[in-house]
């Protein structure tokens, strides 16, 4: 059999462009990498003790990871550094001695207290100059006359339930403490509270919830302030915000991680 040049050319191109795009596709379909995310270990942690910001999927080919105070990246929170060519982490201006990198891009924070409550990014780095980030909200549980104004009410908190999900399963995000004199509460994907992001808000008002933006046709909400995640997926994995308002134009938030793992 005689094969022309024209025609071996026309394989040969095909399936240079089958192995260009074989990391993009599978069996014809989108493929994406697994979501850059962090687990708190264990979820709240008591003052004294210690607790482990554990990542998961960091990026192939990674540079460098870097730590920060806060939802802001800037030199001035950052607590450390990781550098894969040097294989050593260097300390920033928000170190506080206490904190400990290690290679996997997990952070350990040893000795906590009230302060260290709050939000913490992660940014890594590939070889592409490709930056991505990822939020955890820690809680550190301690009397709230250690650290703020005594208040007449309790906390206002989340638990998902499982704490652990698996694709195609349910998340119950439970609500605790509601506001007595609540008038309204609003959902929320990730830590800002913009409508592009808003899940559903509840008026106490008109006794009815709106969808929001980030509504998927897959989350339900309760008049208790929980929210249902259903079907979830890894791209569900992440930080959600509650924000609820009483009568007296109160603001209270609370944030909670959900954890979506595939089978």
């Amino acid at each position: 059999m005689v094969v022309s040049f024209e025609l071996l050319s026309k394989v040969c191109t095909s399936w240079k462009r089958v192995l260009l795009t074989a990391s993009t596709f599978i069996c014809g379909h989108p493929f994406f990498p697994a979501k850059l995310t962090i687990e708190s270990v264990p979820p709240s942690v008591a003052a004294g003790g210690s607790v482990l910001l554990r990542v998961h999927n960091l990026p192939e080919h990674l540079q460098s990871l870097f730590w920060y105070k806060g939802l802001i990246v800037f030199n001035k929170v950052e607590i450390a550094r990781y550098r894969t060519a040097k294989n050593s982490s260097e300390p920033g201006p928000a170190h506080s001695g206490r904190e400990t990198v290690y290679s996997n891009g997990s952070l350990l924070l040893q000795d906590v207290t009230w302060k260290d409550t709050g939000f913490y990014t992660l940014r890594t780095l590939d070889r592409y100059r490709k930056m991505k980030l990822a939020h955890i909200y820690l809680q550190v549980d301690t009397p709230l006359s250690l650290c703020c104004d005594t208040l007449d009410f309790a906390q206002l908190s989340i638990d998902p339930v499982p704490r652990y999900a698996v694709e195609g399963g349910s998340v119950l995000l439970q609500v605790h403490n509601l506001p007595e004199d609540l008038q309204t509460f609003s959902w929320y994907k990730g830590v800002h509270n913009t409508h592009g992001f808003k899940i559903a808000e509840y008026s106490i008002a008109t006794k009815s919830i709106i969808s929001g933006r980030a509504h998927s046709r897959r989350e339900i909400g309760y008049t208790d302030g929980s929210l249902l995640l259903q079907d979830v997926t890894e791209k569900d994995s992440g930080l959600y915000t509650l924000i609820a308002i009483d009568s007296n134009v109160r603001v209270v938030r609370a944030h909670v991680q959900v954890n979506v793992h595939s089978k």
